[in-house]
């Protein structure tokens, strides 16, 4: 199993496509400034030793050097010796909204942030519970099925974003079928489900379904995020700068309040607690305390115990790429028969 340590420094590859737009570029501004100069063809001629092919290699080179130099930072991990794992706990899946609501700021950072922080702040006071990670709004998907490997978990919760789901809504009702199908369907107790939302434009059957799972043995507790109040949604292009909030049909600004009404009957048709997403600690304390009072079961996991460092190999490569750029120039190598040839020009 490869794993990487630091997976979000994997942005960095966007640096290989801008240097070859930067390095198109200066050749471009280049030619025009020998057009201005003279023609561009019999410069060339004057210039026979320069060997333009050697430039694009030079490149090459850099961007794949820039590549292996990436993926030694994020630190590439292989697990070397897995062990079978025997553990007390529940399964719990975290449904997650992703709707474009989830951007509105009336609670600081922002609804969805404030959501994340939660779930960072309950991983860190869950022991031996297997978690796992369902995004929705128009549709929901499962992110991250049930896991003991809660820095995984983390890593793709931190990649989460309202472009996650391409469509908009918030159908609980299909979250909570998906965290449902995580779980085995023998066990009949030992489950949690918790809902992350705002509420807003849910779909009328979702406290019935809660109802249903409810009856199965499975446990749900809802966490309201938003205001009484409400808040706007901001409106970003596409290089992340606000450009406005979101308008309905008729040019009026859009007010996105939290349901909670909704989230407090879905919690009590679900069997569990309602709780408002003010303080992360606090909350995460609250449902900890929820999750322990559930009846565990013994859970068997083969996990990696054991993982090795690679990030020597990509390093080693990369540095011998950096010393074969150094050592090629971007004069044209000249053959013996070159070097004849032009000894018996000048005889």
């Amino acid at each position: 199993m490869l794993r990487f340590e630091h997976k979000e420094l994997l942005l960095l590859w966007i640096l290989i496509p801008l240097a070859i737009l930067l390095y198109v570029y200066a050749k471009q501004k280049t030619r025009i400034q020998l057009n201005k100069i003279g023609d561009v063809a019999l410069l060339q001629r004057l210039m026979p030793d320069k060997a333009e092919k050697k430039s694009w290699i030079k490149l090459a080179l850099f961007c794949t050097t820039l590549f292996l130099l990436v993926l030694a930072l994020a630190q590439p991990q292989m697990g070397t010796k897995m062990e079978k794992v025997q553990r007390k706990g529940i399964d719990v899946m975290i449904a997650l909204d992703v709707s474009k609501s989830m951007l509105s700021q009336d609670v600081a950072p922002s609804r969805l942030d404030k959501s994340k922080l939660l779930i960072q702040s309950l991983m860190k006071k869950l022991d031996g519970d297997r978690v796992g990670l369902v995004i929705f709004a128009g549709n929901a998907y499962v992110q991250m099925p049930l896991t003991v490997d809660y820095s995984s978990l983390l890593l793709y919760l931190r990649s989460v974003n309202t472009n996650s789901v391409p469509t908009q809504g918030t159908v609980i009702t299909e979250a909570l079928e998906q965290s449902e199908r995580c779980f085995k369907e023998e066990d009949k107790k030992h489950k949690a489900i918790i809902v992350i939302t705002d509420g807003e434009d849910h779909e009328e059957n979702a406290i019935s379904k809660a109802e249903e799972i409810a009856a199965d043995g499975t446990k749900i507790f809802t966490i309201g995020v938003g205001t009484p109040g409400g808040g706007t949604i901001p409106v970003y292009d596409a290089q992340g700068r606000k450009t406005g909030d979101k308008k309905d049909e008729d040019g009026n600004v859009i007010v996105s309040k939290m349901n909670a009404n909704m989230l407090q009957a879905l919690a009590k048709g679900g069997d569990g607690n309602y709780y408002i997403l003010d303080n992360a600690k606090l909350v995460a304390d609250l449902l900890s305390k929820d999750i322990a009072k559930i009846e565990t079961k013994t859970i068997n996991d083969r996990v990696y115990t054991d993982f090795v460092e690679q990030f020597s190999y990509f390093l080693i490569f990369a540095l011998i790429l950096l010393v074969a750029d150094f050592f090629i120039t971007y004069r044209k190598e000249k053959n013996w028969f070159t070097r004849k040839q032009k000894q018996t020009d000048v005889q």
